[in-house]
């Protein structure tokens, strides 16, 4: 077993860390308070290469798998998890189209995705059925060779900004979910205004209407019928970004934690010296070392297993469960080491704990996750840990 990272390994977490020293931390307030993300940060984040993290040289990516994207997102997050998020939400679409998009596709829309051309979005849950997929609302109904959409969906990032979307929707003559890729404000779209709310104030969600937006058979991802898979294929990997996300949060929060206990004095000495808050620190690195472990070796499976996507699916949903509660736990231990001075803005560590409270419902609900686990392991007739 190696825990020493690999030459691009060592060469992508430099650049991620580079990027965000130089480009984020400075700018942090204006993400939090700014009306969306700003244009110039996400173009750097793409020249730098970042969005081309997981996938193939041959696309324009740096081939780094799913290992590497863990270790970046998690870079980006001890800094800001908003910029992170925006990260995570643009390789939804990608690795959709990079799993199931035909060759034609693949051209239109991964490759110019890979290089930062847009911003784009998946699309599933919806307003009155969440997540479930056998209660989905949104219908595409057939006329001739064309679809026509309608229907809604709810929390959908980056759904303001131009480029195409990954909807699921069922097929009106067959009753099947299929997945279907819809340009963004083509006649039929429309979308509300972003939700206020307490975390990830960097990461707009909209809902999005659908009001027989025409699509073509040209349009369909992947088969007819095979949007349920898709679903499942592309999240197992999202489930792995989030879990970074969260990860880096409280790798940020203990760093950020542990600074303070160095600093405020307490009778001539620094508190880091009393039994209690080095007890408490050790308590917090234990957390995050437990988290970046369960990552590393999670995220090191979804490279070696890559044709397996219901053991990737089970590895991904097992630490997202994990991880999101560990995470709120954790940031808020960070928050009380401040003791009173952690609820003001200038110690950043109340953002940390807004951001990581979504953490629990975001990309799946974290009991679901647990379900999802707790199924595969037991239907299976091979052990899971070998």
């Amino acid at each position: 077993m190696d825990f020493k990272l690999n030459d691009i390994q060592q060469s992508v977490r430099d650049a991620a860390r580079e990027f965000v020293a130089k480009e984020v931390a400075p700018r942090i307030d204006e993400i939090e308070h700014a009306e969306a993300f700003p244009e110039d940060i996400f173009r750097k984040m793409a020249d730098t290469g970042l969005i081309g993290v997981p996938y193939p040289e041959e696309l324009g990516g740096i081939g780094g798998g799913y290992l590497c994207t863990a270790i970046v997102l998690e870079e980006i997050a001890r800094v800001s998890a908003s910029a992170a998020t925006l990260l995570t939400v643009c390789y939804l679409p990608l690795d959709a189209f990079h799993l199931y998009a035909n060759d034609a596709q693949t051209q239109k829309y991964l490759v110019p995705g890979i290089r930062g051309d847009y911003r784009g979005s998946f699309a599933f849950t919806e307003p009155d059925t969440g997540s479930d997929p056998k209660q989905l609302k949104t219908v595409a109904r057939k006329e001739g060779d064309k679809y026509y959409i309608s229907g809604s969906k709810r929390f959908i990032s980056n759904a303001a900004y131009n480029g195409p979307m990954v909807v699921f929707a069922n097929e009106k003559e067959t009753g099947l979910c299929t997945a279907f890729i819809v340009d963004k404000f083509c006649k039929g779209y429309s979308l509300s205004k972003p939700y206020e709310k307490v975390s990830l104030h960097g990461s707009n969600v909209y809902d999005v209407f659908f009001d027989e937006v025409e699509v073509g058979e040209e349009d369909v991802l992947g088969e007819h019928g095979q949007g349920f898979d898709i679903l499942i294929g592309t999240t197992a990997y999202g489930k792995l970004a989030f879990s970074a996300v969260f990860t880096g949060t409280m790798w940020g929060s203990f760093e950020l934690a542990t600074r303070y206990t160095k600093e405020k004095m307490h009778r001539d000495k620094p508190i880091s010296k009393f039994p209690t808050v080095q007890s408490r620190i050790a308590q917090i690195g234990a957390n995050v070392l437990s988290a970046k472990m369960c990552l590393y070796k999670v995220a090191a499976d979804a490279d070696e297993f890559a044709g397996d996507i219901r053991r990737i699916q089970c590895g991904t949903a097992l630490i997202k469960g994990y991880i999101s509660d560990l995470a709120v736990e954790t940031n808020v231990m960070c928050l009380n080491v401040l003791g009173a001075y952690g609820v003001c803005d200038e110690y950043q560590l109340e953002r940390m704990v807004r951001d990581s409270l979504v953490a629990p419902n975001i990309e799946g609900a974290a009991d679901i996750q647990r379900i999802i686990a707790g199924g595969y392991i037991t239907r299976s007739d091979k052990p899971y840990f070998e």
